[in-house]
């Protein structure tokens, strides 16, 4: 049931449940950049740098991560007021309103922390996510033609851009 699951900020704690879910995305070798599986050393490495300086949060349903969406801050000083954004849902969960959650808590989150800017890149080949990004107020910036390769097969990479300074209304519904 979608309103047992609870979406906050990610926890040390999380790091186990965090990298099972990530893997298991990873695995389908569609929807992140990333093909194989992350070890549990590399996580905790990650989950402890969004915590210090970074937004991650995450779905829990019964103390397991189920989803996540995280903006980290890119590293160059002119482009630090820029945030990446990632996020990923597990197959079963997928097309309830989680990543919607997910989102918009992160956008949320993002603008407390002072992002600037969120960029994100997205699949040609995943239309649900672009939408839900279109849908609260990410932009195409660009294409890139043939911008990823697995197994022999090529596929566009769609940059969005999000600007909290032009937002209508707040992120959350």
């Amino acid at each position: 049931m979608v309103d047992s699951i609870v979406v906050r900020p990610i926890e040390a704690g999380d790091i186990g449940s965090f990298n099972e879910c990530v893997n298991a995305i990873v695995r389908e070798r569609s929807y992140l950049a990333f093909l194989e599986p992350f070890g549990i050393e590399e996580t905790a490495s990650f989950v402890l740098s969004m915590i210090q300086d970074g937004v991650q949060l995450v779905a829990i349903d019964r103390s397991r991560v189920i989803g996540w969406c995280d903006v980290h801050r890119e590293a160059a000083q002119s482009h630090a007021h820029v945030g990446r954004l990632g996020m990923g849902v597990l197959e079963p969960y997928r097309g309830r309103g989680i990543g919607e959650r997910l989102l918009r808590a992160t956008l949320d989150a993002a603008v407390r922390a002072r992002f600037e800017k969120i960029e994100l890149s997205v699949y040609a080949s995943n239309g649900r996510a672009r939408a839900l990004y279109e849908r609260l107020g990410f932009r195409l910036e660009g294409t890139r033609v043939r911008g990823r390769k697995v197994d022999g097969r090529y596929e566009d990479v769609h940059l969005m851009g999000w600007f909290p300074d032009e937002r209508t209304a707040p992120v959350r519904s």
